[in-house]
C-alpha cells in the first residue's frame, strides 16, 4: 500500500478540480447550443413561410396580369383595382373571420368558434426563449386565402 504526500493530494485534488470544471463548462456549451439550434430552426421556419407566403401571393400579379390581358383597354384599371381589392378584402375577412375558423377552438371537431379578430394568434410554436408570436402562419394562411379569392373572381 502507498502513501500519498500532501503535496500530491493536492496536486490531484487541484487536476480533478480543473477536470470539474471543464466539464461543467462543456456543459454549459453543450445547453447554450441546443437553445441556439433551436433558435436557427425557429428562424428558418418562420423564413420559409414568409418567403413561400409572399411566393404565393405574387400570383395574384400573374392572374392581374392575365386578367388585364384579356380585357380591353379601357377596362384594364378596373381589373387591376378588382385584384387588388381581392387582397384587401381577403386580409380584412381572414383576420376577422378566416383566422377563428380555421384555427379557433372547435365545437363538433370541424370549424373554430373562438380566436375572431385574431383573439389569440400564438399558437404555441416553440419554448419560451425560441417562441414566435404566431403571425408568419397567420400571413402563409392568408396568401392562400387571398389567392383563392383572386382565382374565384375571375382568373
Amino acid at each position: 500500500m502507498s502513501t500519498v504526500s500532501i503535496e500530491e493530494f493536492n496536486a490531484l485534488k487541484s487536476r480533478f478540480d480543473s477536470l470539474s470544471a471543464l466539464v461543467t463548462t462543456n456543459q454549459q456549451q453543450a445547453k447554450d447550443n441546443a437553445l441556439s439550434i433551436q433558435q436557427n430552426r425557429r428562424d428558418m421556419d418562420i423564413s420559409y413561410l414568409v418567403l413561400t407566403g409572399a411566393i404565393v401571393f405574387f400570383m395574384q400579379a400573374g392572374f392581374s396580369m392575365l386578367e388585364a390581358g384579356c380585357v380591353g383597354k379601357k377596362n384594364v384599371i378596373n381589373i387591376l383595382f378588382k385584384n387588388i381589392m381581392d387582397g384587401s378584402i381577403a386580409a380584412i375577412g381572414f383576420w376577422l373571420i378566416g383566422w377563428g375558423i380555421a384555427y379557433g377552438d372547435t365545437a363538433g371537431g370541424f370549424l373554430g368558434t373562438t380566436d375572431f379578430g385574431i383573439s389569440k394568434i400564438y399558437y404555441g410554436a416553440g419554448e419560451a426563449e425560441t417562441a414566435s408570436d404566431g403571425f408568419e402562419m397567420w400571413f402563409f394562411q392568408w396568401a392562400f386565402a387571398g389567392t383563392a379569392a383572386t382565382i374565384v373572381s375571375g382568373s
